[in-house]
């Protein structure tokens, strides 16, 4: 039974994508079409990071609650350790605006910004250099 769902699903988009080249939908488009998903996807995932974050927050505290009345029934690491995971967790959405919020405010000597030095090995081209690759 799963090897008939497997075939039809695979014919079905085999016709599918050979009725969307008929129509002449550009490749552009088809990428467009992919990458709104993703967008959907990053404020899932941001949404779940917070909301699992504050659980765990919460957690925290009840399990240290718990550990005051009675040390041997919840031991000391498991309060420390919800709380570290539920800052960690709260922090995965913002790691890469404080990536970019550093490195864009560094100064150099005499107030110049700072350049990164291309990478050891590799070659720059001039976008008017007849000879560079096209990537």
């Amino acid at each position: 039974m799963n090897i008939r769902l497997i075939g039809s699903g695979v014919m079905l988009t085999v016709l599918y994508s050979g009725c969307a080249c008929a129509e002449g939908v550009a490749l552009g488009d088809m990428a467009n079409t992919l990458l709104v998903g993703g967008g959907i996807l990053t404020k899932l995932m941001w949404a779940v990071c917070i909301v699992v974050g504050i659980a765990l927050i919460a957690a925290a505290f009840t399990q240290f609650q718990i550990h005051r009345r009675n040390p041997k029934l919840v031991p000391l690491t498991t309060p420390v350790l919800y709380l570290i995971l539920g800052i960690i967790a709260i922090a995965i959405p913002f790691a890469g605006q404080v990536e970019g919020f550093l490195s864009s405010g560094q100064k150099g000597v005499g107030g110049a910004a700072v350049t990164r030095s291309p990478a050891v090995g590799t070659k720059h081209y001039e976008p008017t250099d007849i000879d560079a690759p096209i990537y």
